[in-house]
């Protein structure tokens, strides 16, 4: 029995909802004026409901007028927490600091080695006897590969350099890139 009726209270769920148009209402209620219906209320016999019925029904509105009170005070209290919590703590201040740069973790623009490596490479382009050699060619192609990574790391480290591992990492580079350097030009 509890089965068929959940079925039925979700099939009257289910049915769509439909609003009767303006001439609908008008004709139901030209008919509530009409003399049968007048007649058939006149002859209805009064009800008057038990005085316990009444009161039942003043407890339960009370009881619910309490819950309605007490849910509008909590109410206006959490807005009332809520608008305190948000007023500014104070006046707003204005703060300022200056930081010193440190010389010795910038980057020069043009390195050095990069100058006089150019420097050899316009010599080597007259000279072919020694820059045709083997072990020079191989020092070149070392010292542009390590170049590149410089310029790699260049851009890793960026403007303001907040990695100082990336400097040494720079430093290094720039290091082997001297050795090379002096080693072509020994041999030249």
């Amino acid at each position: 029995m509890e089965k068929n009726h959940t079925n039925l209270a979700n099939a009257i769920r289910r049915f769509p909802a439909y609003e009767p148009g303006d001439e609908v209402w008008a004709g139901i209620n030209e008919q509530l004026h009409t003399e049968p219906l007048r007649t058939a209320l006149a002859q209805m016999p009064a009800y008057e409901p038990d005085e316990k019925l009444w009161e039942l029904i003043e407890r339960k509105n009370a009881r619910q007028q309490r819950w309605k009170w007490g849910y509008a005070a909590a109410i206006l209290l959490m807005a009332a927490g809520t608008a305190w919590l948000m007023l500014p703590a104070g006046s707003p201040g204005i703060a300022y600091s200056s930081e010193i740069v440190d010389a010795r973790l910038q980057m020069d623009a043009e390195v050095k080695t990069d100058q006089q490596y150019r420097v050899l490479k316009t010599y080597c382009e007259t000279e072919t006897l020694v820059c045709n050699s083997t072990e020079y060619r191989s020092l070149q192609q070392e010292y542009e590969r390590l170049s590149t990574a410089s310029q790699r790391l260049v851009q890793a480290i960026g403007t303001y350099n907040t990695e100082p591992e990336l400097l040494r990492q720079y430093n290094e580079i720039e290091r082997q890139k001297t050795d090379i350097l002096n080693a072509m030009a020994k041999m030249i």
